[in-house]
């Protein structure tokens, strides 16, 4: 989709040659008189690039920009006009709130590339800005280097990681900071940006990278200490072999034409407790016992190696019959089945587990053992006992992920989000008053992607401001449009993330959107996690209370996933309860989920919170609920999340009120 661009300047005639120069260049366009004209508009559009002319009544071309840069950050301003005050112009320019001046009258190529040059600069300045958020705000220790590898920012935590006085690490380059670097894997890792690399420090210390936010010219690195492993291990299990005799192994058998072997990666993924509640004599009894136990299950010819704190490797012959390596797998793991027996005390022991077969999965110990790796990390989201082996999706999907993150920068500008809205149904007598908007991305290269899949990586990545700022004004100009339609809707959900609701500046924020729509706050019902309010009672207690004197309607939502209790929602000023689905899933057949979920309601209702049952699929359930008075319900069973287009008939129609006698009789 074309990048938004406004054009203010109180001439008419100016504006429209303006607009079909810009439209015959494939640009969106958006039009204004003067300065408050041009700011409702910027409250409730996305524009990259507003152009004005400096000489307007009321509010001058410099005025207006100020505003801009301090209202929209993310806006670029440039000036267009035939004559100015050349003080006010200067300080307007050297204040950044215009990045660049350009005269009337214009030359239209001149002009057009002026704007792909601001364009270009506001991309660069949201990327930096990004990266800044991300380095200000993230526990992580993150670096930021230049496309040619030296050290442009960095976090203190990164600091503390690698060990360096921030005077040793502002301006260095890696080969300064790194020993023994490989140019061409390094080459790899910068380009590929799918896999982590090792690097050892100046000081010994191996530090593993990771890619967080990189582009071409720019890359913001995770950096983690690879955790030193202690020599008592290896001296207490005989031929227990480290990272670089595996390898060595491997490589081996590799050229002596033995392919038939599998690795096998065996994570534990509870290590960073161990390893921060242990003393270190205890921590090397724990990994050395471990050792002990997988090496006296082994089979013949089996290789055993140690080679990061949460990891031991396994080299398996007679790979050949799958079904065979996994009862191997079974096998070795055999003793874990009970706890271990330590001289402090018992330990149960759960691994993750991940491996790669030769030469199927790789025809090189480097892609082995790499790929045994990304299918351990794979594994991690799948019940323990289940052993995965390395499929080339997996690194297809590493790098869909990847850029699924970076794509989220642009996807707000190319208006690739769009919102749909499934209706919230009143089991009083089935009358729709009130919806949840939903916010749909249509990747241009992947297609149609989950907000399962992209919000996490957008709160992540610090990109779910930006999302939950558009989803808010988009969802509030479609109410406001419904409204002047003259269609009747009492209240439109939206969900808040949990990193939203950290910002301070949330509630001025949907007090001014609600404002320029003139849009009442009661109208607006606010979404929140039940498992975020309950990880701090008494800080939820607080942000609540400041959107609900706010006036909107306050939902907790997920409610059954996490804690469950209602004891605690006296201390919340929450209207509204959403019983999670999968609460929902049995009731139908168990009399002791119905009894649940009717103990839920009632209790619900005792402390004057309304209840809405979400993902209802079936008519049976519908009746259910309606005979325990829950107040609404949602799902798929009356409607899927609609457009905005089809909402707008079924508030019109109510085909579900026209058919409720019907759904009564069933």
């Amino acid at each position: 989709m074309a990048k938004t661009i406004l054009l203010v300047d109180d001439e008419p005639a100016i504006l429209r040659a303006l607009q079909r120069t810009l439209q015959r260049a494939g640009y969106r366009v958006l039009l204004a008189e003067h300065g408050v004209q041009a700011l409702s508009l910027l409250s409730t559009e996305q524009v990259a690039l507003v152009i004005s002319d400096f000489r307007m009544p009321d509010m001058n071309g410099a005025e207006l920009l100020q505003q801009v840069r301090l209202q929209f950050p993310s806006t670029i301003g440039l000036i267009l006009s035939a004559y100015a005050d050349r003080e006010a112009l200067l300080a307007c320019l050297n204040s950044g709130a215009a990045w660049r001046f350009m005269e009337k009258p214009w030359e239209d190529t001149q002009l057009l590339k002026d704007i792909t040059a601001a364009l270009s600069e506001r991309d660069r300045r949201q990327a930096e800005q990004q990266r800044t958020n991300l380095l200000l705000s993230s526990n992580e220790a993150l670096l930021e280097l230049s496309a040619t590898g030296q050290v442009l920012r960095f976090n203190n935590a990164a600091s503390q990681v690698l060990g360096l006085q921030p005077s040793e690490l502002r301006g260095q380059v890696l080969s300064a900071l790194f020993v023994d670097i490989n140019p061409i894997e390094l080459a790899g890792f910068f380009h590929k940006k799918d896999h982590d690399i090792q690097l050892r420090g100046i000081h010994g210390d191996y530090f593993s990278f990771s890619h967080r936010i990189s582009d071409l010219h720019h890359y913001l690195l995770k950096v983690t200490l690879v955790q030193p492993l202690s020599d008592q291990v290896f001296c207490g299990v005989n031929e227990l072999l480290n990272a670089d005799d595996v390898r060595s192994q491997i490589e081996d058998l590799l050229s002596s034409g033995q392919n038939d072997f599998a690795v096998v990666a065996l994570m534990l993924p509870d290590f960073a407790l161990y390893s921060d509640s242990l003393p270190q004599q205890q921590l090397d009894e724990l990994i050395e016992q471990t050792g002990l136990a997988l090496k006296t299950q082994m089979p013949p010819k089996a290789l055993l190696g140690y080679v990061a704190a949460d990891k031991f490797l396994l080299v398996l012959h007679g790979s050949g019959q799958e079904s065979q390596l996994q009862l191997l797998i079974e096998q070795c793991l055999q003793p874990f089945r009970q706890p271990l027996v330590l001289s402090f005390n018992r330990v149960q022991l759960a691994f993750c587990v991940g491996y790669a077969v030769s030469p199927a999965d790789g025809t090189t110990a480097r892609q082995l053992l790499q790929h045994a790796d990304v299918a351990c990390r794979h594994n991690l989201a799948n019940p323990a006992g289940f052993y995965l082996r390395f499929e080339a999706e997996m690194v297809t999907q590493k790098r869909q992920h990847f850029e699924i993150s970076n794509s989220l920068y642009a996807a707000l500008e190319g208006q690739e989000f769009t919102l749909c809205y499934q209706p919230k149904i009143r089991l009083s007598d089935g009358f729709c008053d009130s919806a949840e908007a939903l916010i749909r991305w249509h990747h241009p290269t992947y297609g149609a992607i989950s907000p399962a899949v992209f919000i996490p990586i957008a709160e992540q990545d610090g990109q779910i401001q930006a999302i939950g700022d558009w989803v808010l004004q988009h969802a509030l100009r479609q109410l406001h449009s419904w409204r002047a339609q003259g269609l009747s809707l009492a209240h439109l959900a939206i969900n808040l993330s949990g990193r939203q609701l950290t910002d301070d500046r949330l509630a001025e924020r949907i007090a001014g959107c609600l404002s320029s729509l003139g849009l009442q706050a009661d109208t607006l019902e606010l979404e929140v996690t039940e498992t975020f309010l309950m990880a701090d009672i008494d800080a939820s207690s607080r942000l609540l209370s400041s959107l609900h004197q706010l006036g909107c309607q306050l939902a907790m939502d997920d409610f059954g996933t996490g804690y469950s209790s209602l004891a605690y929602l006296a201390k919340l000023p929450v209207n509204k309860l959403k019983l999670d689905r999968s609460l929902l899933l049995d009731l139908e057949d168990s009399p002791q989920c119905a009894s649940m979920i009717r103990h839920m309601i009632r209790m619900a209702h005792e402390l004057g919170m309304q209840v809405v049952a979400e993902g209802i699929e079936s008519v049976n359930q519908v009746l259910l609920l309606r005979e325990m008075q829950c107040d609404y319900i949602q799902g798929y069973v009356f409607s899927k999340p609609l457009s905005s287009l089809e909402f707008g008939r079924f508030l019109t129609a109510q085909p579900i009120r026209q058919q409720w006698e019907e759904y009564l009789n069933v």
